[in-house]
């Protein structure tokens, strides 16, 4: 099979989606692995490192699009791969379909009749997303690490350190959230001997904190805890994820937001409905000012250290790019229901409920036909 990896045209993502130590071991099983000039740089990766792992370079991105049968990225599609994209061509990258609204990269896909495979949607029989959890990790370090940064009187922050010196008040940091990205972000937090509380709503998550992170301050989720720390926290970091609902409220108020302290900093690992003055911003443009509070909301922060974030997923995915190539799409999902359970697009029509439901395209739906797969 050929396997193609472009260059990622998202702005300010430095992740590629193919290394060569798995470049060399799809070519040593037969397959051919196409990689785009440059793909790899960011990521400490350089074009002889590929072609010594034996892939063959390609200058143009049209050049991987046309003769590649599997893509493999990094980041969702942008407009202008929309018409390079081909007919049962295969696709794997986060899409995130089934969260943010984005009906014309669905619309692309399916006019195109690309099979799309969701890497977040890749789901374990127990539940678990196997390819989230490595970025998540790396998220939550990011967002302590990045918060120290942006206090920063040369990055316009308020110039507040965030770290233990004796003698002075403790910085407070509040997380909401204690999944695998709350947990790191409270790790890091304490480890620099900041005061931490994070607000959960999992009474095994709590117990799990009470081991794992015993230096850490674990509250059961309320309206009115999360109400009281906020308006007294230095850093404010939201690691949870809500299904946008134009129905319903987001869980922290516009209102809120303009009772925090003045010189606070929000930090948004996730971006999705939670806070209500939170709005995406990239690397090149991550802060912005709303009531009176700075916000980052960096939706792709793993590309901030693109080496470990690459090699990271690589360790996820590289085993379902192998048993793609090696069987046949059909008879991968046929022995993996987890790769049944990712596949998103097909024929042009959406075999994924939960993408249907949130691209508001229900007419386009069908359950997946796997003998309708290559």
């Amino acid at each position: 099979m050929i396997i193609g990896t472009p260059k990622e045209v998202k702005e300010g993502e430095t992740r590629v989606a193919m290394t060569p130590a798995w470049t060399k071991r799809l070519t040593g099983a037969g397959h051919e692995v196409l990689i785009q000039r440059g793909a790899g740089v960011c990521s400490g990766f350089s074009d002889q490192d590929y072609a010594d792992a034996g892939a063959r370079l390609v200058q143009d991105i049209r050049d991987i699009y046309q003769n590649a049968r599997f893509i493999a990225k990094v980041k969702e599609l942008k407009p202008l791969e929309y018409d390079l994209i081909q007919k049962d061509q295969m696709l794997m990258t986060w899409f995130h379909m089934a969260e943010d609204y984005e009906q014309a990269m669905t619309r692309a896909l399916l006019d195109r009749q690309t099979i799309a495979l969701s890497m977040e949607l890749i789901v374990l029989d127990d539940g678990s997303r196997p390819t989230m959890k490595p970025m998540s990790d790396i998220a939550g370090s990011l967002a302590m690490l990045e918060a120290a940064k942006y206090c920063q009187t040369c990055n316009g922050g308020s110039g507040l350190l965030l770290r233990k010196i004796y003698g002075l008040p403790v910085p407070k940091i509040v997380i909401l959230g204690g999944g695998n990205a709350g947990f790191n972000a409270a790790q890091v937090a304490a480890g620099l001997g900041l005061r931490v509380t994070v607000i959960e709503a999992s009474w095994q998550r709590i117990d799990y904190f009470k081991h794992a992170l015993p230096e850490a301050d674990v509250v059961l989720y309320e309206e009115s805890v999360v109400e009281s720390l906020l308006t007294d926290c230095d850093i404010f970091i939201n690691s949870i994820y809500v299904k946008p609902d134009k129905k319903r409220k987001p869980l922290i108020s516009r209102e809120l937001v303009r009772e925090m302290k003045r010189c606070s900093l929000i930090m948004d690992i996730v971006g999705a409905d939670v806070i209500e003055t939170a709005h995406y911003t990239s690397i090149s443009d991550p802060v912005y000012v709303e009531e009176g509070v700075r916000h980052y909301n960096v939706p792709n922060m793993p590309s901030l250290c693109p080496r470990t974030a690459t090699e990271a997923l690589l360790m996820i995915t590289g085993p379902y790019i192998m048993s793609v190539a090696d069987k046949g799409l059909r008879k991968a999902a046929e022995d993996d229901m987890a790769i049944r359970r990712c596949i998103s697009t097909l024929k042009g029509r959406i075999v994924h409920p939960e993408v249907a439901l949130n691209q508001d395209m229900e007419a386009d739906y069908r359950e997946l036909d796997l003998s309708l797969l290559p």
